[in-house]
């Protein structure tokens, strides 16, 4: 937040083996909340104020869960299909 007030709301969806199962917070997280876990997690200096006063996010994990096996999601893509992908560039580029 800075002096014109929180600004737009942005979702965060938090997805590690260590994410607390089925939680909402309800904390008040801004976009710098993230760098400013990877900061606390690995013991990094801050880069900005915007980090510096941000929160670590450390409502919405649970270090001392058991980790929950990673369950692999049905698709009809294969990984080759990504690796061959033709990406279109001009006028009419989505990116």
């Amino acid at each position: 937040m800075d002096a014109m007030g929180p600004g737009f709301r942005v979702p965060l969806l938090v997805v590690s083996p260590y994410a607390k199962h089925g939680y909402i917070s309800h904390v008040y997280h801004e976009s710098a909340s993230t760098t400013h876990f990877i900061e606390a997690t690995f013991n990094l200096p801050t880069l900005t104020t915007a980090d510096a006063r941000a929160d670590e996010l450390t409502d919405c994990f649970d270090f001392t869960q058991s980790v929950t096996p990673l369950q692999p999601v049905k698709t009809i893509m294969q990984p080759m299909d990504f690796v061959n992908e033709h990406h279109v560039t001009g006028p009419n580029d989505p990116d």
